[in-house]
């Protein structure tokens, strides 16, 4: 489908400027990893053009792999800073921010670079870890440290082993603790950054984004809908930050929303 089409199906009663009929979308997916999310981008829309970054070469390396494999030409990889994007020369339609910008040391600045990339009208898709949500997390990260315990294979079986007998045995519900690497990210990440709404509506308006709403699934929009009758677009941040202070695992794997550039 069309980045218009998907947007209209997600939020149909979004404001959002359609970026038209056109043959190509130029789509930049920052931080892409090993690829699967890139790849995912490509496939979804038609007439996605993307070029996807990410700082490691082994990552970028296997990436390229599997989009070969997978016979895919529309999709570039390059080594780059987030930080250091303003000498590329290159605008896009789209950008794809998601669960890249909280692993900056000043993810705002990181986003107001990437901003910088966004050509007039347009749309990009953020994700951010929640400071509510991942209170366990942050707990689990100070038994590591006080426990010594290192991001190390062993270590990381040791840890999970010592957090089964703690009441943060509740981690289990995330299905990255059961496998070495996903517990690394999940509770040895060396920089992480959470976010509030406030924090996010603070950021949106001082740059004059429109917010264009929340990915999530279709029960948890049911019952903000039921709660907050008289915002059926789904769109008051405000009234979102109160849903999530009654419901703190909303955002259990990370806000991620859509937004326009004015």
């Amino acid at each position: 489908m069309t980045v218009d089409e998907y947007l209209k199906s997600r939020f149909p009663l979004s404001p959002f400027r359609p970026l038209g009929d056109r043959a190509a979308v130029d789509m930049l997916v920052a931080g892409c990893g090993t690829g699967e999310h890139s790849i995912g981008t490509a496939r979804r829309y038609k007439g996605a053009r993307v070029l996807a970054i990410d700082l490691s070469l082994s990552s970028l390396a296997y990436a390229e792999r599997k989009t070969r494999e997978l016979g895919l030409q529309n999709i570039e990889y390059a080594q780059a800073d987030i930080l250091a994007l303003g000498s590329s020369g290159r605008t896009f339609d789209v950008i794809d921010a998601s669960g890249v910008l909280h692993h900056l040391t000043d993810p705002e600045a990181g986003w107001r670079q990437l901003l910088e990339l966004l050509r007039p009208g347009g749309l990009m898709r953020v994700g951010l870890y929640s400071e509510l949500a991942r209170a366990e997390i942050v707990a689990a990260r100070r038994f590591i440290a006080e426990q010594g315990f290192s991001a190390a294979a062993a270590d990381i079986r040791n840890c999970r082993q010592a957090l089964l007998a703690t009441p943060l045995r509740s981690l289990t519900r995330a299905g990255d603790f059961f496998n070495t690497s996903g517990c690394r990210d999940l509770l040895f990440h060396v920089q992480e950054q959470r976010f509030t709404i406030e924090r996010i509506k603070e950021f949106l308006e001082a740059q004059k984004l429109v917010f264009l709403g929340f990915e999530l699934d279709a029960g948890t929009l049911q019952d903000y809908g039921a709660k907050f009758q008289n915002d059926r677009p789904m769109l008051d941040l405000e009234s979102w930050a109160a849903f999530e202070h009654d419901r703190p695992d909303t955002f259990a794997g990370m806000y991620q929303f859509w937004c326009q550039r004015s």
